[in-house]
């Protein structure tokens, strides 16, 4: 440890902001879905439905939810930065499943953008999915939003 690491080691540390497991995934979910720089009241409205849908937020205010966890991500600035801390508190059982979601919203407009390819291949390894599963996953999703 530096001299200056000891003097403002107070301002270095951070708390993981993330480690509730909904609170992970949703943050995975806004961190893909904001890659490319801009979010839409229409991606909102589609993220707030999706997790509606989900037996994990089952009597959770996602719109609440969605108040207090997109400006953590965007405090944060960097996206591989939420994903690194909230992919490890999500549940095993429903990483595919969050993975799945990311390349279903980047993929939505049919174009899967630089900025979007960088952050799906960070989620999936950050949620430790093996190449093959990954690539099962986009192949399916693609071919669901094609045309």
């Amino acid at each position: 440890m530096g001299l200056f690491d000891k003097v403002f080691s107070s301002n270095a540390v951070q708390t993981n902001p993330f480690t509730d497991p909904r609170e992970a995934f949703f943050a995975v979910l806004y961190a893909c879905m904001s890659a490319d720089g801009n979010v839409d009241d229409e991606e909102i409205n589609a993220l707030v439905v999706l997790t509606q849908q989900k037996a994990l937020f089952r009597g959770v205010n996602v719109l609440d939810m969605y108040r207090r966890i997109a400006p953590k991500v965007v405090a944060l600035g960097a996206r591989k930065e939420t994903v690194t801390l909230a992919a490890p508190h999500v549940p095993v059982d429903l990483r595919a499943t969050l993975f799945a979601n990311c390349v279903d919203f980047a993929a939505s407009d049919g174009v899967v953008g630089a900025a979007e390819q960088v952050i799906l291949e960070q989620i999936a390894q950050a949620l430790g999915l093996d190449e093959q599963e990954s690539t099962n996953i986009l192949g399916v999703i693609l071919l669901k939003n094609k045309g």
